[in-house]
């Protein structure tokens, strides 16, 4: 049996198969997620951003308006604290701009920047094709498949069920 084998299995004697594997699937999706983040990580290395601040510049961009610290914790599942010590550090980097609230003065909004578009302008194309090469053990359908899997799981881990 391989050592991946092992470590799928480990400690699912007398555990019935379905439980079974969605302990194992929860395993693969827990190690292929940190194996991904780290090939990010390493491709982005050099520009001096990381992964999860890659993320939420991308969630912040999302939104209809800037977000607050407690909105951005609230929609990636960080806390208010990781949150904010992420967007000083992007503060310090040039590609967020971090204003008092208007309307609540202890609440802080998020705003992205001019430099944070044209850095992600230049780099979307390399990037793009990183994860074209990461994602090529599946076919297209296979892609569409997990993809809606994937989808479905994360309506249900925010309380939508399926």
């Amino acid at each position: 049996m391989s050592t991946d084998a092992q470590w799928l299995d480990l400690s699912l004697e007398g555990v019935d198969r379905a439980a079974a594997d969605r302990i194992r699937a929860f395993r693969l999706l827990v190690v292929e997620g940190a194996r991904l983040r780290g090939l990010l990580d390493r491709a982005l290395a050099p520009s001096g951003v990381t992964a999860q601040q890659g993320a939420l510049l991308s969630w912040i961009q999302a939104q209809p308006a800037p977000p607050t610290y407690s909105a951005v914790a609230a929609g990636l599942g960080m806390t208010h604290q990781n949150v904010k010590q992420i967007a000083v550090a992007l503060q310090r980097k040039g590609l967020l701009e971090i204003r008092v609230d208007e309307q609540d003065r202890r609440a802080r909004r998020l705003f992205l920047t001019r430099r944070h578009h044209r850095f992600w302008r230049d780099r979307n194309p390399g990037d793009y094709a990183a994860v074209q090469a990461w994602m090529a053990a599946w076919s297209d359908d296979e892609v569409r498949q997990a993809l809606q899997l994937l989808r479905r799981l994360h309506r249900h881990l925010d309380g939508g069920g399926d």
